[in-house]
């Protein structure tokens, strides 16, 4: 009983490191875990399956904007989801289906928050036809686009109105060259002073999708550009230099994204398991395009033909952004792979550990820089490491539910152009959230005041009571920053996902909408309630935990000071979210005694007395 306490109290902040922990015993067995890697799902998969029976998936502290159970919302990377329009109000996107087995009538699922509350659950798709994939960004002066795929010959489908919130949707497409028209997996931006310039990448389908080679390649990314609401597009589904058959064996699916554009300046990333990280970045709206490579593969043209040793490499989530010097910043979660040259799937180490960073200043990663090790992410090069799975000390991992992905993955990268702090979130499998098969994956948070040298803590912004069986994946966050950061993801209460690999029967997934404070807010705006609910175990001879109780986000001083009033140990934590934290503090090298903990946001104080040994 007192284990699950404590695992649905987040561990989010740790003071001082454990010497050896329960994670760091399982490493000699994880290591050794391999599995191969499965193509991109277009369909769904038939698997039958009971529903979880844990706990309902509406949450009260959710606010769930949406439903559905058709729970593949990419194969990786994840598009743009949701916007902030500068009068406050928010439209979000998903991919809806509810008619299992088969969704017949999957669709885009749409939500908009009017400034003052969110609508109903839709109950029905937005487009006349079947669709997957929805992007959505911001169309003219007051109106808003979405674009997804059919998956047949009519190609890529735009959905699009003039006011945003209320109206009739209308409709053009795009499709692919003669031969290719069903262009899957798309990503769109909008560009220009209204919005109103339409930028499109999106893939033909590869061998293992149903497709054939395009101009060499098994499956290629194409780009193309309306100014005129899709009437006419120029340049139309052309293969960009540095991405062509000389540079890549193929494409897979939803392996890329954009980066939001920055005036004239765009930006989109990609990578796949055995291919190069590449950038293509344009500062004249796309009329011409410089590549960078942000991490150089063994063998960018892999097939599997030859004997591939194990290697560090990108697991094909990324994300991009670029800040207000033009710079791109791209996060991607890293993976070991290893390729028997047999001609068949390759293999990935499920178990790997780390997110990996880079930007336009930095030399390329390789797999020297990214490290062979599984599961310690040490040995990722110095400046390279974003995030990693956080061992509580406590906890072991209990089982990796696949995504194919990095034990944190699945990255979104926002930037304050109003403070230049650069937000990075990310999917973390989270030790002590289990439901005794699989660890649960939580949405985590880092930020970087200084464009990516230095990062803070990282912080559980799902970590609390109210998700100790919840999965939360696939987020996608808001390219516009103002007092907060806006996210949605999907969070039903089983790991994994049905629709692609085995894990669970179909389930009601919630789609989540996740307001988060900004650095700036945290430090204007102190807590008003701050309490020391509990600190354990008390005599103390190691270490002591606080569980602290704030009802916002908020900035907080730690202090632990001895009977004269001394401050032995001070610590700043960012408490990123309303509720209950767990913060650790190494007392191993503390004089044996009577001690106050001293917990401080603003003028809010909070002391609590414990005993040392």
């Amino acid at each position: 009983m007192r284990k699950l306490l404590l695992s649905a109290l987040a561990t989010i902040f740790s003071i001082g490191l454990m010497a050896q922990t329960p994670l760091q015993h399982q490493a000699d067995r994880l290591s050794k875990i391999s599995m191969k890697k499965a193509p991109a799902q277009t369909e769904y998969k038939a698997f039958a399956g009971e529903n979880n029976p844990f706990v309902s998936t509406d949450k009260a502290p959710d606010i769930v904007v949406g439903g559905t159970r058709y729970d593949l919302q990419s194969n990786s990377t994840m598009m743009k989801r949701i916007h902030v329009f500068e009068d406050g109000t928010i439209g979000a996107t998903w991919t809806r289906g509810t008619a299992d087995p088969n969704f017949p009538e999957r669709g885009t699922g749409y939500n908009y928050f009017d400034g003052a509350a969110w609508g109903p659950d839709p109950s029905a798709r937005i487009e006349p036809v079947r669709t997957g994939w929805p992007n959505y960004q911001p169309y003219g002066e007051n109106g808003e686009i979405v674009c997804a795929h059919t998956g047949g010959t009519t190609g890529l489908i735009f959905s699009y109105r003039e006011t945003k919130g209320t109206g009739t949707w209308n409709n053009f497409y795009l499709v692919g060259p003669v031969g290719h028209e069903d262009l899957l997996w798309p990503r769109i931006i909008t560009t220009g002073e209204f919005h109103d310039v339409i930028h499109v990448i999106a893939v033909t389908p590869s061998v293992a999708n149903g497709g054939t080679a395009y101009e060499g390649l098994d499956g290629s990314l194409l780009y193309s550009r309306s100014f005129d609401g899709g009437l006419t597009w120029n340049p139309e589904n052309v293969i960009l230099d540095g991405i062509s058959s000389l540079d890549l064996y193929g494409v897979g699916g939803d392996e890329y994204a954009w980066a939001a554009p920055q005036g004239e300046t765009i930006a989109f990333t990609f990578g796949g398991f055995l291919t190069d990280g590449i950038v293509m970045k344009s500062t004249d709206g796309g009329d011409s395009w410089e590549k960078f490579l942000y991490y150089q593969a063994p063998a960018p043209r892999f097939n599997n033909e030859f004997v591939l040793p194990q290697h560090g490499g990108i697991d094909s989530f990324q994300a991009s952004v670029i800040d207000n010097n033009g710079m791109v910043h791209v996060a991607a979660g890293r993976m070991e792979h290893a390729a028997d040259g047999t001609g068949g799937p390759t293999n990935f180490y499920p178990y790997t550990n780390g997110l990996l960073y880079w930007n336009e200043t930095m030399e390329p990663m390789d797999s020297t820089k990214v490290g062979f090790d599984i599961l310690d992410p040490s040995v990722v090069a110095p400046g390279y490491l974003l995030a990693e799975l956080y061992d509580n000390g406590v906890d072991t991992i209990v089982g990796v539910a696949t995504y194919q992905a990095s034990l944190s993955s699945m990255p979104q990268l926002a930037f304050d152009y109003n403070t230049n702090i650069l937000y990075a979130f990310y999917s973390n499998l989270t030790l002590g959230f289990d439901n005794t098969e699989f660890n649960f994956r939580h949405v985590w948070m880092r930020f970087s005041e200084d464009y990516g040298q230095t990062w803070s803590d990282q912080v559980d912004l799902t970590g609390d009571i109210f998700h100790i069986f919840s999965e939360c994946v696939f987020a996608s966050v808001a390219s516009n920053v103002t007092d907060k950061l806006h996210l949605i993801y999907q969070s039903d209460n089983s790991p994994g996902i049905n629709q692609r690999f085995t894990g669970h029967g179909v389930v009601d997934n919630s789609i989540v909408y996740l307001p988060v404070a900004t650095v700036v807010g945290i430090n204007e705006q102190p807590a008003q309630t701050l309490a020391i609910e509990q600190v354990f175990p008390n005599p103390a001879t190691t270490e002591a935990s606080i569980l602290v109780n704030t009802n916002g986000a908020s900035l907080v001083d730690i202090s632990l000071v001895n009977m004269l009033g001394q401050t032995v140990m001070h610590n700043q934590r960012m408490l990123g979210y309303a509720g209950t934290h767990q913060v650790k503090m190494d007392v191993s090298q503390v004089e044996s005694g009577v001690y106050f903990i001293s917990v401080k946001s603003g003028s809010n104080t909070n002391t609590a007395k414990i005993i040392i040994k």
